[in-house]
């Protein structure tokens, strides 16, 4: 299934660089959870997830065309 992906701040680093790019998933089934797993992006770096628009947990199933959108956590002074 392929989908739009956009990581933001500095979450781009797991990314390929442009923002959104597309990123093709060869599992039949995914959620959130396995799909930051196959980012290699550690969970503690993560905020929340949107998809579509909608913030969603980690359980959440994607689907093929979805949009995912990973925010990670933000500290200022």
């Amino acid at each position: 299934m392929k989908i739009t992906l956009k990581l933001r701040g500095p979450l781009k680093k797991f990314g390929p660089g442009a923002e959104p790019f597309g990123y093709e998933i060869k599992q039949e089934s995914c959620n959130v959870e396995q799909l930051l797993e196959l980012l290699d992006i550690p969970r503690t770096a993560i905020s929340f997830v949107s998809v579509n628009g909608g913030k969603v947990d980690y359980s959440f199933t994607i689907s093929d065309g979805d949009s995912v959108v990973v925010y990670p956590h933000v500290a200022g002074g």
